[in-house]
Order: structure tokens, then sequence, then C-alpha cells
């Protein structure tokens, strides 16, 4: 029969196609359970920065927030340090980006290559970095192989800094704001050339092409499920129970073919779920993004921003940082209009400085509350709160897993809408951390369950989740070298 023909043929030339990506994939998957790709820390960032000191904040932000255009209007405002000085760094909703320094009022227009490498001796100074040499600025790159986030596009070109310690670190440098924005070291490049730059495909020259990078993905992927389909109809088509092949075999293969259907047809599900959870990662067709969007979300819970008493809050600033030494950051918040800030001094260590008329925590979480369900049901009549609770450990949706920490408690609001949406308020703070949809849920178990297996059962208690999926990997890596060997063989032959 052709169509039997065509299924064998399909098959084996799809599967001699992929079979060196799909060792690859299970090869570097496993690197990257130890390894991610590399990435400045909240952490990291924190520690590398000098505690704000009361006597040196001497403006307010008031000029600078009112040197943005009218039909724009402010995404974040936060009081940090820059090359060892207190500075004001706000962002904007079109993605301007200004900086003031709090102790004098001038403005930072752009970044030197001099002050690149003052930025990076700070940094190397508080989180006491020991080299054999000065730092020295390697090169002002606009994207290699290590800046291809995305999230560094405002801040490029970049000045890439070498602190010449034993792990060989590279800093790389915001030439708009002069922030250190990721940082690298020996052993991150090392494992990466055999994890992450592999398992997702990663070289520079084809990831700087968005586009054409997600396509590649997505079309691999698919043709990958084929040849698994395939192969399993195929497979279960010559496997016999009953009447088997010369007496005994449930196979008519011998040696390699006779390994490559059983062990095809043992791991057909595990391949299966594996490529596909791929192709869910990409977000194919964009299946995945919800009607509603959560910047427009926090844009209106936040409110147009209510005038100031500038004295009085730079007072308030001064007096917590006199109270309460040793604060990195402090980060402004609004709420209806309203602003308070919540002080950071490492990564979830912060304290909430309220605004005048509001008498602690209690009284910001339920203005966080109200402000969260009006905006919500502002979006559709129809849209209303079934369900809050407060969580002190982590659900199915707002977990922590792969070193991404998230902070506890939270307040967890659900409501029936179009999108069925769950926002998550950070109770210390006020904020809202996260926002799932139900096709955010859905992805969840389609792309993070079946790939990474982000099972609560197993990643709450490792070292099971590791043996689970190291196993796995060597089980889908061996039918994958079994099948380069066939595929071999059957070139040689052709």
């Amino acid at each position: 029969m052709k169509w039997k023909r065509w299924l064998y043929l399909t098959h084996r030339w799809l599967g001699i196609g992929m079979c060196l990506l799909v060792v690859m994939w299970f090869a570097s998957g496993v690197v990257m359970m130890y390894v991610g790709f590399p990435s400045l820390t909240v952490a990291e960032r924190l520690a590398g920065l000098p505690g704000l000191q009361a006597s040196t904040i001497r403006v307010t932000p008031e000029n600078l927030t009112r040197s943005i255009n009218a039909d724009d209007s402010i995404k974040s405002l936060r009081l940090s340090s820059i090359l060892g000085r207190p500075a004001y760094l706000l962002e904007t909703v079109s993605g301007l980006q200004k900086i003031q320094f709090a102790d004098s009022g001038e403005y930072l227009r752009s970044i030197s290559e001099s002050q690149a490498l003052k930025a990076a001796q700070v940094y190397q100074q508080f989180l006491d970095i020991d080299s054999t040499q000065t730092a020295t600025v390697l090169d002002r790159v606009d994207m290699d192989q290590w800046t291809v986030s995305g999230s560094l596009h405002k801040h490029r070109p970049l000045y890439k800094v070498a602190l010449h310690d034993p792990a060989s670190t590279r800093l790389y440098i915001s030439s708009v704001t002069g922030e250190v924005v990721r940082d690298t070291n020996r052993n991150e490049r090392f494992w990466n050339w055999l994890g992450a730059n592999l398992h997702w495909i990663y070289p520079m020259q084809l990831r700087r092409h968005v586009s054409v990078w997600h396509w590649v993905i997505v079309v691999l992927s698919l043709i990958g499920l084929v040849s698994i389909f395939t192969g399993t109809i195929a497979g279960f088509m010559r496997l016999r129970l009953r009447k088997r092949y010369r007496g005994k075999d449930v196979t008519p293969y011998r040696g390699m073919m006779k390994w490559h259907h059983l062990l095809g047809l043992g791991c057909m599900f595990f391949l299966t779920t594996f490529m596909f959870s791929g192709l869910m990662s990409m977000n194919p067709w964009s299946l995945f993004t919800p009607n509603q969007s959560y910047a427009d979300l926090q844009q209106r819970i936040r409110g147009t921003k209510e005038p100031v008493d500038q004295q009085k809050q730079l007072l308030r600033l001064q007096d917590h940082l006199q109270q309460f030494p040793g604060v990195k950051e402090i980060h402004w918040q609004w709420l209806g209009g309203k602003t308070y800030h919540v002080a950071m001094s490492a990564a979830y260590d912060y304290q909430t400085i309220l605004h005048n008329n509001w008498h602690g925590k209690e009284e910001l979480l339920g203005r966080v509350r109200r402000s969260v369900i009006n905006t919500m049901e502002s979006y559709h009549a129809e849209t209303r709160l079934v369900e809050e609770q407060k969580l002190d450990r982590y659900d199915l949706y707002y977990y922590s897993h792969h070193e991404r920490r998230k902070p506890l408690p939270v307040l967890r609001l659900r409501f029936d809408n179009t999108d069925q949406s769950w926002l998550y308020i950070d109770v210390k703070s006020g904020e809202i951390i996260a926002h799932q949809t139900r096709l955010h849920r859905i992805q969840r178990w389609l792309y993070n369950g079946l790939h990474s297996l982000d099972f609560t059962f197993l990643i709450y208690h490792r070292p099971l989740w590791d043996v689970i999926v190291v196993v796995l990997s060597i089980l889908g890596l061996s039918f994958s070298i079994i099948s380069i060997v066939i595929g071999w063989r059957r070139l040689v032959r052709w």
C-alpha cells in the first residue's frame, strides 16, 4: 500500500534529519538544569550598590517627572546609585529613560568609557571581587552572545568590562544609565556553549533576528512531532504480541533497529510531550496571548499622579534612610494617584514607606485590593471577584523553581471575566507581582509542566526531580544516539 510506504519514508528521512538535533536538545537540557543562561539577579545587582546616605539626598525628582511629555506617563521611578552617587532613574511608558543625580540635581546625558569603567569598579568593590589587575574596558558592543535578551535593548550599546579576577568575570554596563546590567564568568560561558546556546539554538547571529529565530524553533519542533507521530504509527504496525516473528520476537528487526523499535515505543509518550512542550514555549501563533494588557491594568491601578509636597517627601526619605541604614534602592509606587515608597536593602528584604494619611500595611493592602477590583470591573461590567485568599505557601501557578524566587505571603484575587484573571499582590509592599490568565495557566502545564516537569510533588522534593529528569533525558539521549547510528548506516548505503 502506497500510504504505508510514504509513512515509512517520511519517518525515515525526517528522523535522519532531526536525530542530531534531538541528541543536542536532551544533552544540553541536562546542563541547563544546573547552569542557567547568564543574568544579573536582583540579589547581585543590589549587592553591588553602595548604601544610600540621607545626607547626600539633597534634591527631589520633581523636575525630572515634570520633564516628560504630557502624552507620556511614568512606568517606573527609583532612587539608586549611579557611578557611586545617588541618582533618580525614571522610565516612561514610551521607553524614554532619564537620570538625575540626587546630590546635585544635574542630569546624566550619556555614559563615557571612563564612566563605564568607574561603574564596574564600584560594583567590584561592593561585591569584594579580588583581581590581579585593574578592570579594563574590552569593547563597546551593540550585542554579543551573552546580551541577546530583549530586556537589554533599552540599554544598548553596552560597555564590556573585564575585572581580571580568578573567575574571569565580564560586566556589561548600560551606555544609557551607567548601571551594571549583565555579568558572566568563565564557568557560565563554558557550560552555556554546551547548555542554553545549544538547547535554544541561540547563536547571536540568529537570535538577533527575533522573528526568524522564533519560526526556526517552531518549524523544527513541528518536524520533530511529525517524525515522532509517523514513527509511533509505524512502530505499532510492526509490533506483534501474539503471532510473533520467528516464534518469539515481537519485532521483525534485529540489532540497532530492534533497539530503535522497542525503545522508541517505550519512550514515545515522553518524546512527544518533550517536543510538544518545546513548541508551546514559543507561544506559536500567539495562542497564549490574553485579551487584557497587564501593563495597561497596572497603569490604571496606579491612577493619575497627584501633586505631592516635595519638601515633605524629601524629609520623609531622609528620615527613613537615617532610621534604616543599608537601604540600597527606593522605588516609587502609585496607588490611585497617591505616592508611597518601597525601600530595598537586598533581594526580598524591604520596608514600605507609606503615604502620610495611611495607617499601616493592612490599610495599604486594603486600598490595593479595592483599586484592583474597581479597575478589573471597569474593563467589563460583568467582571466579579469570585475568591480572595492570603497565601503563605506557593500554589500551582505562583511558585519558585530554577533559582527564580518569588516573595511570600501574597494575596490572590480570582476574577470571573473573559480572561479568568488571577492577580497576586505582595502583602508587604502592596505591589501586583503576577497576573495569570486562563491562557497563562494552560501554557504553564503545556510548557513548564511537560518540558521542565514543574510539578509540585517533584520540585519541592529534590533530588527526586533531578533524578527523574536526568533518567528521562538519558533514555531520550540513548534513543537519539541509536537513531544517529541507524541514520548514518542508511545514508552510507544510499
